[in-house]
């Protein structure tokens, strides 16, 4: 085995850069997979294993390539239906994997350090502009609503130990910050004299995000950020730089195993992801620090030919994050956090009128739920409606999942309905492709509230 490793390495030669960069994915991988110590805690196991090796040594790409192939193997088969960072890990650990296969059979094979860079910078903007693009709408500016309320008040109540409420002036302030740090701030990474400190910015913004549950999206945020600066060509990473990555990578392994030993205290459940967000921010932190400290900022060489690349990469992260608006789901696309309503009847984007640009009418055409009962079901169905294709899709899940029966009743097409198990109704028969439309649940009633 450790013969096969060494030739492997021989026919694969990686710059330090780059292999700095595939440890900071490395921690973004088991931070994304953080429940599974007590969900599947022996592929959790494996995955901290790979990382602890990369902890020891950062040149051991191959570490970071088998935490990679556990990684799509977990998540290409639930796809779209994850997180929106768990999607870019997803499309990254394909990337990676696709780009180190190379490297394996051609071994001469040289990448274009500059144009990787300029990659990351079109990709992580794009994302960044569209997080922010989907909040312009009128229930995201509704103080009574307002997806910035349950977060800070979350972060701000758990920081200082008290019951913290947002009040409508202050949450106007989170509001148009929100959009001025995901939406505007971010076109700073394009140039070299803004970028070392638009990316310190949304470094920080994504610290205190951590404490409010999305730790595994910061550390997701981390690689994207770091990549976008760092110089592919420089092999030489100071020791005082790798000794704060190794720190970072063990604040990550506590803040996971911290999580799982979080359960058997008496601290109340609710105080649990603040408390991980502050271990893994105490790396996090370290490691930003030390980056910018020891890390010169590149100004990178642009060519014309490098145009189609990136305007390809923008473009397809539009198609996929501006498919709400036509009709083609809208969850797991970016749209997370946003009060966003995309009905033809009742839309509430202050730039797009879906009643115009609707091609598809899987929203429209959806079923009341009056009443579901199954206390395996966590997300509450009750007074909502749900997309037909949606509905089909959730309950042919339920019949594979669950082995009690399902009592419902709804109204589908003015038509009231009563099934003793919705299992065996003819909402049963879904389409294969019905997995990958994706959509929330609709509200009966305005101001839209906020979910995921």
């Amino acid at each position: 085995m450790v013969n096969f490793i060494e030739n492997i390495n021989k026919r694969i030669q990686i710059g330090s850069s780059f292999l700095l960069l595939l440890t900071l994915f490395n921690g973004a991988i088991v931070m994304n997979f953080h429940k599974l110590i007590y969900k599947n805690p022996a592929v959790m196991i494996l995955l901290l294993f790979f990382l602890i090796v990369t902890i020891i040594d950062y040149k051991k790409w191959w570490a970071v390539f088998c935490n990679i192939v556990i990684s799509i193997a977990l998540l290409i088969l639930v796809f779209p239906r994850i997180g929106n960072h768990s999607t870019l890990l997803l499309f990254f650990s394909l990337l990676i994997f696709c780009l180190l296969t190379i490297k394996l059979f051609k071994k001469n094979y040289l990448f274009n350090h500059d144009l990787i860079s300029y990659c990351f910078r079109i990709a992580t903007v794009t994302i960044y502009f569209y997080t922010g693009f989907h909040k312009l709408n009128t229930d995201f500016f509704n103080p009574c609503v307002s997806c910035v309320n349950g977060i800070n008040e979350f972060t701000i109540s758990n920081l200082f130990n008290v019951d913290f409420i947002v009040k409508p002036s202050l949450s106007r302030f989170f509001q148009i910050s929100t959009l001025i740090v995901e939406c505007i701030i971010p076109f700073g990474i394009l140039h070299s004299k803004t970028r070392k400190y638009t990316i310190i910015t949304l470094l920080l913004f994504h610290g205190y995000l951590s404490l409010s549950v999305f730790a595994d999206f910061s550390a997701m945020a981390l690689f994207l950020l770091i990549g976008c600066t760092i110089d592919f060509k420089q092999n030489n990473i100071p020791q005082k730089l790798v000794n704060s990555l190794q720190l970072y990578l063990i604040f990550i392994i506590i803040a996971v195993v911290g999580y799982h030993l979080l359960h058997f205290s008496k601290i109340e459940d609710i105080r649990h992801r603040f408390i991980q967000g502050l271990l893994f921010n105490i790396g996090f932190f370290g490691f930003i620090y030390t980056y910018f400290k020891t890390i010169p900022i590149k100004t990178f060489v642009f060519k014309k030919e490098y145009f189609t690349t990136l305007f390809s990469i923008s473009f397809l992260i539009s198609l996929w994050t501006l498919k709400s608006y036509i009709g083609l789901g809208n969850a797991g696309n970016l749209t997370m956090f946003s009060n966003l309503v995309t009905e033809k009847s009742r839309n509430n984007h202050l730039l797009i009128d879906t009643k115009k640009t609707k091609l598809f009418d899987f929203e429209e055409d959806n079923v009341h739920i009056v009443f579901i009962n199954n206390p395996f079901i966590k997300e509450n169905f009750n007074g909502f409606k749900i997309p037909v294709a949606e509905f089909r899709f959730l309950v042919n899940y339920w019949s594979r999942k669950f082995n009690k029966p399902i009592p419902c009743t709804l109204i589908y097409k003015g038509k009231k309905e009563h099934f003793d198990d919705i299992r065996k109704s003819p909402f049963t028969k879904t389409k294969w492709w019905y997995k990958y439309l994706s959509f929330r649940k609709i509200q009966t009633s305005s101001p839209n509230r906020c979910r995921w």
